[in-house]
């Protein structure tokens, strides 16, 4: 009987060696680390606000003004002033995103529906800085428009100028009533 014993005690002696290599995790392994260096943040100054925010407020207009699809009731001109960007960026540009009405995405939608807000009114906002380009508000990089330079210094303000216009949207004329569109907007270094 002792060889019995002793021929299973070698045995399984023999399949606890053999089977430790997969019951054994690895001792070592790797860790990654990811990130990205982004140029210091721009002070934004929106129309004379003296903040990132603020509302441009177009004078009235009479549903006469309008008549056909893209007809211009009023316009605002504007400026967003970009300064104390990092001294590394040579040039800026802006790009946008917001609701729009038409596939070209140029078209801000009105937001406000229902009693006492205007129907078949949208806004447009042309670029100033030179091209008069209707700006995209897809949240593409422009592919038109110029490049402002940046004031390495900080002192100087980059400046980039627009007129937005209250436009006929579609060929049935816009009801007298209130309207808000809205956008947001990003600092592209270039």
């Amino acid at each position: 009987m002792s060889k019995y014993v002793l021929s299973s005690f070698l045995a399984a002696s023999i399949m606890a060696a053999l089977s430790l290599p997969a019951f054994a995790g690895n001792d070592s392994g790797t860790v990654n680390f990811a990130g990205k260096v982004v140029a210091d943040t721009c002070e934004i100054n929106v129309d004379g606000s003296g903040t990132t925010s603020s509302t441009v407020t177009f004078p009235d207009t009479y549903a006469s003004d309008f008549g056909t699809d893209g007809a211009v009731g009023t316009s605002k001109t504007f400026n967003i002033e970009v300064k104390k960007c990092d001294p590394l960026v040579a040039k800026l540009n802006l790009k946008f995103s917001g609701t729009t009405t038409d596939a070209a995405h140029k078209r801000l939608k009105n937001d406000l529906s229902g009693a006492g807000n205007a129907t078949n009114v949208g806004i447009i906002v042309s670029n100033e800085n030179g091209t008069k380009d209707d700006v995209v508000f897809d949240g593409s990089l422009p592919s038109t428009g110029t490049d402002v330079a940046n004031d390495a210094t900080g002192t100087n303000a980059s400046v980039f100028n627009y007129i937005a216009k209250v436009i006929q949207i579609g060929d049935t004329a816009p009801t007298a009533g209130r309207y808000s569109s809205s956008a947001t907007f990003e600092v592209v270094y270039r």
